[in-house]
């Protein structure tokens, strides 16, 4: 008798899946979260920049998922469905986060992470007050950012996405994106350049 070693090797594809889970193979819809977890908590992380609430939004994402994938016609590819509801839950966690600031008397720390890393890591004190006195700047300048402005950024300068696929999962046009980048980005160059002044006055002193 014949075996296809094939058969072993290559692994089921999202429709097959989804068409098992639909189906009512509940083992399927786990490899579905097995093979695209990692990807959504990195989107989920790189606009809500928490690692416990990049983790809710995940665990919301997949919830969502699997509560409408008879809803999925696969006009796009599963992956970009996902994507698009972990960022729709990730606007929503950062709204109630704006939400519950309002009650706190905190702003809307929205950000513990650095933009840009020393390049040199050996350690030096005067270094690494160099770089917190830079996280602090860089979260400030985030917060004059519009909520559509902050998730374009942070999908583009922390998840890497190219404008094009911004466009996509936003359901923006392309131009549109553009436009709300280059606002972010000239908004975070002017905090950041009056940041850099007041930084060398005091430096100065």
């Amino acid at each position: 008798m014949a075996i296809r070693v094939s058969q072993f090797n290559e692994a089921p594809a999202d429709q097959e899946l989804i068409a098992r889970t639909l189906g009512g193979d509940g083992g399927a819809f786990a490899v579905l979260v097995d093979r695209f977890q990692r990807k959504i908590f990195r989107v989920a992380y790189a606009i809500v920049r928490d690692e416990t609430e990049a983790d809710t939004v995940t665990q919301d994402t997949f919830i969502q998922a699997y509560t409408h994938l008879a809803k999925f016609q696969g006009r796009s590819e599963f992956e970009t469905w996902l994507t698009r509801i972990a960022i729709n839950r990730s606007r929503d966690s950062l709204r109630r986060r704006k939400f519950i600031s309002l009650f706190t008397g905190s702003d809307d720390d929205d950000d513990r992470t650095m933009l840009f890393e020393p390049v040199d890591e050996r350690p030096d004190p005067e270094r690494e007050i160099m770089a917190r006195q830079l996280r602090v700047a860089i979260e400030n300048a985030e917060r004059t950012l519009s909520a559509q402005q902050k998730i374009i950024f942070r999908l583009r300068h922390y998840e890497e996405r190219s404008l094009e696929e911004i466009a996509v999962l936003l359901g923006l046009a392309a131009g549109t994106v553009r436009a709300h980048l280059f606002r972010a980005v000239h908004k975070i160059r002017k905090e950041l350049a009056e940041w850099r002044v007041q930084h060398q006055g005091n430096s100065d002193e």
